[in-house]
C-alpha cells in the first residue's frame, strides 16, 4: 500500500486549490498523470484510448486560460477520463465492441458540461462490451493482477486506482461504478436516478442506468456534481427537482445520523471476509456517533432476479436489429445474452417491474417508519476473484447483489473504501435518500476521514518503480 509519489497530490481538491493559486500549471499535473499512464497502461490496460499529444495541447491551452485570468472553476485543469460507452466529438466511441463503425458525432451532455468546466479529457476508458458485463476485457486490477477489476466501468474504477485520472465518468446500471471502485479501493457515486443527464450514452442505456462518479475521495464528489448536475432540456430521463450547489461537508455527519443496517446484505449472502470487513466497518460508525437501526426488508430477496430481468430485456430490445445485422462482430457472451434479452417474454417483463415497484415502496416505508438517513451495506458480497476462477454466469450476479438494490429504487449510493481482505480492497455502500447526495456525502466523507483506506495506493500507482 503505497502513497502517491512526488509533490503533487492525486485529489482533484487538493490540485484543485494548486491551480487557482498559480501553484501548480495544468501542464504539470498532465505530465505527472501521463507519467503514470505510461508505467502501468502495459500492466492495467486501463483506457481504450489515449491520445498524449492532444491532452498535452488541451492543458497548454489550458494554462494559456489561467494566464489571461480566465479561471473556469475547480475542475479546471483536471484530468478526468470518460467511459467508452459515452459519445465524444473528437475521440472514437466503441463501446468495447467490433460491432460499432460509425457513432453519433458531438459530446455526451456530461462530457459537454466538463469541457465547459475546464476539464482535461484525458481519453476513453476501457468497458465490457456495450457495458453488460458478458466479457472480461483486457484491463486489470492493480492490487492483483491475476484479479478481477470489476465492471463493467473497470478501465474508469483502475485508473483512478492508479492516478492515471484524477476522476472517472462511468455508467452504472447494476453497479457498473460501485463495483469497480470497490474493488480497487476507490470512491464510487451513482447519483438520484433522473439527477444527471444520460443524453450521448450509447444502448443499452435501460430504466436502471446511471451516469456515475469515480474519485480518489469523497471530497471531490462535490466538485464533480456542481459541474454535471445541471438541468437539460433534451434529456426528459432528467427529474425536474431544484439542483443544490454541492460543498464539502464537514467532518460530524455521523453523529447522531440514523443508520440503516438490513440481514439480506450479510450472512449466507457474502463471504465470511467481506462480513468480517463490514462488522468492522459498522463498528466505526458506531464509534462516530451513528445511531445502527436493524431493518427488515424482505422484497430485496427479489431484487437480483428483478433487475437481471429488466437489464437484459431492455438491452436485447435496444440492440436486436443490430445484433441480426452484425452479429459476428459481437463478442460471443454478449451477443447470447442480448438475443436472450430480446427473447424474455412481456409477462416475465411486467412481473419483474411489479416486483421494481414494490421494493422501491418498501424501501421507501422502511426509511420513513425507521427515520432514516442512510442504508449501510458491503458494497460487494466478495472480492476481487482471480480471473481464471471467474465463470460470469455465476459470478457477475454475485458480485452485484448489493449494489443493483439502488438502482430499481432510483436512490443514490456511494462506495467508499473499507479495508482489505484477502489482500485485496473492499467497499463500504451507503445508500441515501432520493435526492439527497449532499447528505451522502456528508455520512461518507465522515467514514473517510475516520479510517485511512482511502489514502492507500497500489503499488503500480508508482510511475517510478511499483510492480
Amino acid at each position: 500500500m503505497s502513497a502517491m509519489p512526488g509533490a503533487i497530490p492525486d485529489t482533484i481538491i487538493e490540485c484543485a486549490a494548486l491551480i487557482r493559486d498559480r501553484q501548480l500549471t495544468v501542464s504539470d499535473l498532465v505530465d505527472q498523470v501521463l507519467a503514470v499512464a505510461d508505467a502501468t497502461e502495459p500492466s492495467v490496460h486501463a483506457f481504450a484510448y489515449l491520445d498524449q499529444d492532444q491532452v498535452r495541447a488541451a492543458a497548454l491551452q489550458a494554462d494559456r486560460e489561467l494566464s489571461h485570468g480566465k479561471y473556469r472553476g475547480p475542475l479546471h485543469g483536471i484530468p478526468i477520463g470518460i467511459k467508452d460507452v459515452l459519445i465524444t466529438s473528437d475521440m472514437p466511441t466503441k463501446a468495447g465492441s467490433l460491432a460499432l463503425d460509425d457513432v453519433p458525432s458531438g459530446d455526451a451532455r456530461v462530457v459537454e458540461l466538463l469541457r465547459q468546466a475546464g476539464a482535461i479529457i484525458m481519453g476513453k476508458h476501457v468497458t465490457h462490451e456495450f457495458a453488460t458485463g458478458q466479457n472480461v476485457p483486457e484491463t486489470r486490477n492493480p492490487w492483483n493482477l491475476d484479479c478481477y477489476p470489476g465492471g463493467s466501468s473497470a478501465g474508469g474504477g483502475v485508473s483512478v486506482a492508479v492516478g492515471s485520472s484524477l476522476a472517472a465518468i462511468g455508467t452504472d446500471a447494476g453497479g457498473s461504478v460501485r463495483k469497480p471502485a470497490a474493488l480497487n479501493g476507490v470512491v464510487g457515486l451513482k447519483p438520484t436516478l433522473g439527477r444527471l443527464s444520460r443524453r450521448g450514452v450509447l444502448q443499452p442505456s435501460g430504466s436502471m442506468d446511471h451516469v456515475g462518479l469515480i474519485s480518489r475521495s469523497v471530497r471531490d464528489l462535490p466538485l464533480l456534481m456542481t459541474a454535471l448536475a445541471v438541468r437539460d432540456p433534451e434529456d426528459d430521463t432528467l427529474v425536474d427537482a431544484e439542483v443544490p450547489r454541492y460543498v464539502v461537508p464537514p467532518i460530524g455527519g455521523l453523529a447522531g445520523a440514523r443508520i440503516g443496517i438490513c440481514d439480506y446484505f450479510g450472512g449466507s449472502n457474502c463471504s465470511p471476509e467481506i462480513a468480517e470487513a463490514f462488522e468492522t466497518a459498522v463498528a466505526t460508525l458506531r464509534d462516530a456517533g451513528a445511531i445502527i437501526v436493524p431493518i427488515s426488508l424482505p422484497s430485496l430477496e427479489f431484487s437480483l432476479v428483478a433487475g437481471q430481468v429488466i437489464g437484459q430485456a431492455e438491452g436485447g430490445a435496444a440492440h436486436i436489429e443490430l445484433v441480426n445485422q452484425a452479429g459476428d462482430s459481437y463478442g460471443e457472451l454478449t451477443r447470447r445474452y442480448l438475443r436472450i434479452g430480446a427473447l424474455i417474454p412481456p409477462d416475465y417483463q411486467r412481473i419483474a417491474r411489479r416486483a421494481r415497484v414494490a421494493i422501491r415502496d418498501e424501501v421507501r416505508r422502511g426509511y420513513e417508519s425507521h427515520s432514516l438517513d442512510a442504508l449501510v451495506t458491503p458494497t460487494t458480497a466478495l472480492v476481487a476473484m482471480p480471473l481464471q476462477e471467474m465463470i460470469i454466469g455465476r459470478d457477475l450476479a454475485r458480485y452485484v447483489r448489493f449494489t443493483i438494490v439502488a438502482n430499481l429504487t432510483g436512490q443514490p449510493a456511494v462506495t467508499v473504501p473499507s479495508g482489505f481482505a484477502a489482500g485485496m480492497p473492499t467497499g463500504l455502500q451507503f445508500i441515501g435518500r432520493p435526492f439527497d447526495e449532499a447528505g451522502l456525502f456528508s455520512l461518507a466523507l465522515d467514514y473517510e476521514t475516520r479510517t485511512p483506506w482511502w489514502n492507500c495506493r497500489p503499488p503500480l500507482s508508482d510511475p517510478h518503480g511499483g510492480q
